[in-house]
């Protein structure tokens, strides 16, 4: 196979390595060299499956076979396996992301190749555990995340507050709006019949995010019993 012809099976492997939701989320972690190889490696995969099938449309149909052949413009060696080539990355692209769960491979490549933050927005959305977010302007949010971000892509996190306030000089949590007694009321009337289905969505920028933390009501509230405990008894010790 002439070596120019060996771009376009580079471009099928690349195309597919990075379109396709088998691959595409873990790939965006990939360096330049690693992302390069892999799709060598899947171009040179997806060129082995062209030729089989060239061979075998060749051998089944030959005379349907010339008669494409003959129509063909471009008479130079292999143009055809290798115009196969992306069309079948194209076809196993378009055609299996229709098949293929998104959510399902965006976790995998959070477990794979998530960091730290990644890993506990995924264990939120799947264990529906509230999160704390503080901000950098020392608001905070008490939140399950929505929707998973996609991994090294997107610069914000969907979630559903349920409680919110502020930090104050001391860095104590204040709180200021409970959403959770409302949310109850809605269900209660009737008017839903999940939260994920009221317009509450709160947008987050990740770059406004200073920490975030799993959050237990029952855990905060005993810490705060005892902490009080200790202050009251600070004085007469």
């Amino acid at each position: 196979m002439p070596w120019n012809l060996l771009l376009l099976n580079l471009v099928a492997g690349y195309y597919l390595l990075t379109r396709s939701h088998y691959f595409k989320f873990e790939q965006q972690r990939l360096d330049r060299q690693r992302l390069i190889f892999e799709s060598i490696l899947l171009g040179v995969a997806l060129t082995i499956c062209s030729y089989l099938l060239r061979v075998s449309f060749e051998y089944t149909s030959p005379e349907i076979f010339k008669a494409v052949y003959s129509e063909f413009p471009v008479k130079t060696p292999f143009i055809g396996t290798s115009f196969c080539t992306i069309l079948i990355s194209i076809i196993l692209s378009k055609g299996g992301n229709v098949f293929l769960d998104k959510e399902k491979y965006i976790k995998k490549a959070i477990k794979d190749v998530g960091n730290e933050f990644e890993l506990l927005m995924k264990s939120s959305f799947t264990n529906e555990n509230l999160l704390q977010f503080t901000l950098d302007n020392d608001k905070f949010y008490v939140a399950w995340v929505k929707e998973l971000p996609t991994p090294s892509i997107s610069n914000y996190v969907r979630v559903i507050p349920a409680l919110s306030g502020y930090r104050n000089a001391e860095k104590e949590l204040i709180f200021t709006s409970h959403y959770l007694s409302v949310y109850a009321e809605y269900i209660k009337e009737g008017k839903v019949t999940n939260i994920k289905d009221l317009n509450t969505d709160l947008v987050i920028d990740l770059a406004n995010i200073v920490t975030v933390s799993n959050f237990d009501l029952e855990m905060f509230q005993r810490f705060n019993r005892i902490r009080d405990y200790y202050i009251e008894e600070k004085p007469n010790g």
